[in-house]
């Protein structure tokens, strides 16, 4: 049976520390995490998009653990309506879109997908280390 963890933040700067504690927090709940860092590094950066770019209505945004038994998935749902999240070129002279390339490389999988309510869910995968080798796949 997985175990769930999911809380609300409003879509303001200080919430993003607010969402990697409560990440931080719902795993030692769960006993604890090998990849701890890398989780904390991605909800950190999902968090920053919701605030930054997944909220122009202001609503609320929702960070979403489900750890299974060989995986853990990690959601942010915002009130986007667009789909599109771009993994940008690596810059040297740029100061910014280097996040979801970050994502990209620490997680296991990654996607996109279109909720009810024209919301969308930026979700990542963590393959615990025991589990298969195989693609995460996830359905919301």
């Amino acid at each position: 049976m997985p175990h769930l963890a999911q809380h609300a933040f409003t879509p303001t700067p200080q919430t993003v520390r607010h969402a990697r504690d409560f990440a931080m927090q719902s795993l030692d709940t769960w006993g604890g995490c090998r990849r701890r860092d890398d989780i904390w590094a991605c909800v950190s950066e999902l968090a920053g998009n919701a605030v930054r770019h997944g909220s122009p209505d202001g609503r609320d945004y929702l960070v979403r653990l489900i750890r299974h038994p060989h995986c853990l998935h990690v959601e942010v749902h915002d009130s986007a309506r667009h789909l599109r999240v771009r993994v940008r070129p690596a810059s040297l002279s740029g100061e910014a879109g280097r996040g979801m390339r970050i994502v990209q490389e620490l997680c296991d999988d990654w996607g996109v997908q279109a909720l009810t309510g024209e919301c969308k869910a930026v979700w990542t995968c963590f393959r615990r280390p025991e589990a298969p080798i195989s693609r995460c796949s996830l359905t919301l």
